[in-house]
């Protein structure tokens, strides 16, 4: 017997392919990504409310009790991120290993992106006594925050990147360079920002060769700039540009830091009764790198470890089971308390 479709695919954006990304973060927002997870799921229930009359039949329906009830299976085991989830009945902490220092490790600065160091604190804050140089002898220290700017980054990584070049005078005429004061003064207007001493210019355009290139600040009016380094004596040659701070795009900088591996990791229990809200987001991402989000506002941890070790000739890894319940969250507005879901796969 032939069979015939009962219809056809009215929308195939709307078909959701593929698995989710479990994040996980403290009430009110950031997340951690949690990692390789099986079995993902996200159930919204709740309890059937029915007013009934005596002699009309059914006066009202509605609902209580809402909540929604994510779960799947962690297949990396990680005692920070099971401190995030457990928080409030669970302390997750470190202990520290003897201090390290790296000396010259070479690092790209392109344009203004960030350039991570090859090593981290243990804890994810910022590497120890930061010295960036332009040369493994170095000629020019830099200067934080004139030259270059530090960030701890999300997964714990200390990186550095070139602080943007704020422009002190750009294609003038009218700059004479004095020597042996060591001064760039400037016959008309003024300088277009404030320097500090120790700051780093770069200057280019002058005439002689000597008095371009990366200069030290160290005496400074909105007319007159004095720096450390040697210059030749010129009047108004050239168009001159200056601007703070010493990194060119695409250098290569040379840095010293100190840095604190771990010893291990550790994760406690027993005693403490009163569980922490967390906020979660599930993400499913499709080949077009277009996302269907689910974000649970308010949920608490509903189950605790149940580690099941498998056999030592089984390949599968040690699995970790984990609940969430989203519960309402009274502090967002009415009808939007639970969870949202946000779709950019299908936009028609």
């Amino acid at each position: 017997m032939a069979y015939s479709q009962a219809t056809t695919i009215q929308d195939a954006k709307t078909i959701r392919i593929g698995s989710v990304k479990l994040e996980i973060g403290p009430y009110g927002g950031g997340y951690t990504d949690v990692g390789a997870l099986v079995d993902a799921s996200f159930v919204h229930s709740w309890d059937d409310v029915t007013v009934k009359s005596d002699n009309a039949g059914i006066i009202e329906e509605g609902i209580t009790n809402e909540i929604v009830t994510v779960s799947g299976v962690w297949q990396e085991i990680n005692v920070a991120n099971l401190g995030l989830a457990f928080a409030g009945i669970g302390t997750a902490d470190t202990v520290a290993a003897a201090p390290e220092s790296i000396t010259d490790e070479a690092v790209v600065v392109n344009d203004y992106d960030l350039s991570e160091f090859t090593y981290k604190n243990g804890d994810g804050s910022e590497v120890d006594s930061i010295v960036v140089a332009d040369a493994a002898t170095a000629v020019i220290t830099y200067v934080r925050d004139c030259d270059y700017v530090v960030v701890t980054k999300a997964n714990g990584n200390t990186a550095i990147a070139r602080a943007f070049a704020t422009p002190i005078v750009t294609a003038s005429g009218d700059i004479t360079v004095a020597t042996p004061a060591l001064t760039y003064a400037l016959g008309a207007g003024a300088y277009l920002d404030n320097l500090a001493i120790g700051d780093h210019i770069i200057v280019s355009g002058c005439a002689e060769s000597g008095n371009n290139g990366v200069k030290t600040v160290t005496a400074f009016t909105d007319t007159l700039i004095t720096v450390a380094e040697a210059c030749t004596g010129e009047v108004e040659t050239g168009t001159v540009t200056i601007t703070r701070g010493g990194i060119a795009t695409g250098a290569t900088v040379y840095a010293d830091y100190n840095y604190t591996p771990l010893a291990s990791r550790t994760i406690t229990f027993g005693g403490l009764t009163s569980k922490t809200a967390r906020i979660l987001r599930l993400t499913n991402t499709n080949v077009a790198g277009l996302t269907w989000i689910m974000l649970v506002h308010k949920a608490y941890i509903n189950a605790g470890l149940n580690l099941q070790f498998p056999a030592d000739d089984d390949r599968n890894p040690l699995p970790c089971p984990v609940t969430f319940v989203g519960k309402i969250d009274v502090l967002r507005a009415s009808g939007d308390q639970l969870f949202n879901i946000t779709d950019t796969q299908d936009t028609d």
